[in-house]
């Protein structure tokens, strides 16, 4: 007979995939999410390259400010820029996709830091069972849920989103990109209104938010 897991409640202490730190208002959306919750993030220089290794790769970023913004990231987003001491994990999460598992043991490697359960923060649910990492202490989600989990209320939601914007946009005055590429020249405006931020979440892969803000008053 399988075992069935209840729903977890979500922990204090969140690791963040690469895909997670990849896009800037992602970051942010983290970092109130974090404030909200009373929780520390956390990511490994192996989490941290892969991100801006693809950010450059995709011309998102000119390399000089790649360089730059790494460097200053932990600092910036309050985060924890854990050593990269994951390889004696490795074995117990091998049922994690093989290009991922350095990211689900890294969490691991937390949780017995911590002796606490570990948020696992993804958008490649597929990649990482949720039951045999939630028996670990690992409790993976990506941000879209995270959002929906901590922010039960359509106003709830509204005002962390419009918290997420402010600090972004306080992130990016207070460290200008010295290299604009053609994709930021490009960016759409972040959003202005209602409907704005519907079709933003929608773009964002934020659907069940999107879901939450769309319900009428």
């Amino acid at each position: 007979m399988s075992v069935v897991l209840g729903k977890p409640e979500v922990p204090k202490h969140w690791l963040l995939d690469a895909n997670v730190l990849f896009s800037e208002w992602t970051r942010w959306l983290m970092v109130a999410l974090a404030r909200q919750h009373g929780a520390t993030l956390y990511f490994t220089p192996h989490i941290e390259n892969e991100c801006y290794r693809n950010l450059v790769r995709l011309g998102r970023l000119h390399p000089d400010d790649a360089s730059v913004e790494r460097a200053g990231l932990p600092q910036r987003l309050n985060a924890v820029l854990l050593p990269q001491n994951h390889e004696p994990y490795l074995a117990d999460v091998r049922q994690v996709d093989e290009k991922d598992r350095h990211v689900a043991a890294s969490a691991l490697a937390l949780r017995h830091q911590v002796q606490q359960a570990v948020g696992l923060l993804t958008w490649n649910l597929k990649d990482f069972p949720r039951k045999p990492l939630l028996k670990l202490g690992l409790v993976r989600m990506c941000p879209d849920e995270l959002c929906v989990e901590l922010l039960k209320t359509k106003t709830d939601i509204q005002t962390c989103l419009e918290q997420s914007v402010q600090l972004m946009q306080a992130g990016l005055a207070e460290q200008p990109s010295q290299n604009p590429t053609l994709y930021q020249s490009k960016a759409s405006p972040l959003p202005q209104n209602h409907q704005d931020w519907i079709q933003f979440l929608g773009r964002n892969r934020m659907h069940k938010t999107a879901k939450v803000c769309s319900r009428p008053n």
